[in-house]
C-alpha cells in the first residue's frame, strides 16, 4: 500500500515499506518537458537535454558524462 505526503514545497511524495526488504529505490517524475510544452516552445525540452550533455570551455562531454554516471 502506498502513503502520499507531501514536502513543505508541496512535491508530492509516494512511498511504499516492504517488509523484510532492506534498501531502497527511488524514482522521481516531474511534470515536465514535451508533453507539457505549448506548441511554441514545442521541442525545447529535447534540445536542453542534448545540450546539457555537450561540454562546456571547463569541462568535456566525457567529463560530465563521468560526473553523472557517478551519481
Amino acid at each position: 500500500m502506498f502513503r502520499k505526503e507531501y514536502l513543505d514545497n508541496k512535491i508530492p511524495v509516494l512511498l511504499e515499506r516492504i517488509k523484510g526488504v532492506r534498501s531502497v529505490c527511488l524514482g522521481i517524475w516531474v511534470k515536465v518537458g514535451s508533453r507539457y510544452e505549448t506548441r511554441q516552445k514545442n521541442g525545447i525540452s529535447h534540445f536542453l537535454e542534448h545540450m546539457l550533455f555537450k561540454g562546456t570551455k571547463s569541462r568535456s562531454q566525457k567529463e560530465i558524462a563521468v560526473e553523472i554516471d557517478s551519481l
